[in-house]
């Protein structure tokens, strides 16, 4: 467990206390499944609330995240966007190194914050919507292999989530395709070769998205921040002038 989980913030609490509530006349048993306590015996009325408000007030810090992320998790992904914006907005309030992502905790990259660049890798996950949606998985699953620490993953992901931006932004069936079709002036030329350049990394890299070469090249932690944040940036750019009208 990291030290971040170890101060749970109120307001996490009452995400908590909301998502408990929701059940309705579920609330008691689902919140003693979850404790893993017998379900309390001759409650009725307003015992029940006041045992379920009792219980969570008393659950130690670090419980509050591990349960706050079973919570969601039993509800389905249909909440976790927005519950991800709820708390993540408490988090940033008290100071406390973590990000939500799709339900799930995952501690921010304290070199990140230092290049004041801590939002540019969650940036994507909110415009991947609407024709885009298909993408945010990829980038979700992108970011979870980040912070775990699986590099080739990560990068496989991330370059695959821009790939599939470029497919969906210009219509066409592979990035190339895409890219002139997107930037069809000769002076956005080096624009397009960066984006196109940044993909093929993925490729390039043994056991990224192919098999390894004649050399088994090491991937570093760096590197892998770099393309996933470097991603991000490219899936933003082109989401935002494709929603104002320039392709």
């Amino acid at each position: 467990m990291g030290h971040e989980r170890s101060v749970a913030p109120p307001g996490l609490r009452r995400v908590l206390q909301d998502l408990v509530h929701a059940e309705e006349e579920n609330a008691v048993p689902t919140l003693a499944a979850w404790l893993d306590v017998p379900v309390p015996a001759g409650l009725w009325g307003r015992d029940l609330p006041e045992w379920v408000n009792e219980q969570l007030q008393r659950l130690p810090d670090p419980k509050v995240f591990d349960l706050l992320e079973q919570a969601l998790r039993s509800n389905g992904r249909g909440l976790w966007s927005s519950y991800d914006e709820r708390v993540n907005k408490i988090l940033k309030e008290a100071g406390i190194g973590l990000v939500m992502i799709d339900g799930s905790f995952i501690e921010d990259d304290e070199g990140a914050e230092e290049l004041d660049v801590q939002d540019a890798t969650t940036g994507p996950l909110t415009l991947l919507a609407g024709k885009y949606a298909t993408a945010r998985e990829h980038w979700a699953k992108a970011l979870v292999a980040q912070k775990a620490g699986d590099d080739r993953l990560a990068v496989a992901l991330a370059v695959n989530t821009l790939e599939g931006v470029v497919k969906i932004a210009s219509g066409q069936k592979d990035i190339n395709a895409g890219l002139r079709r997107l930037f069809p002036e000769g002076e956005r030329t080096p624009l397009c070769q960066a984006i196109n350049q940044l993909h093929n990394f993925g490729s390039a890299m043994p056991w990224v998205r192919h098999g390894g070469g004649q050399k088994d090249v090491k991937l570093t932690r760096i590197e892998a921040l770099g393309v996933v944040r470097a991603a991000a940036v490219w899936i933003v750019m082109l989401i935002n002038l494709d929603k104002e009208g320039r392709f």
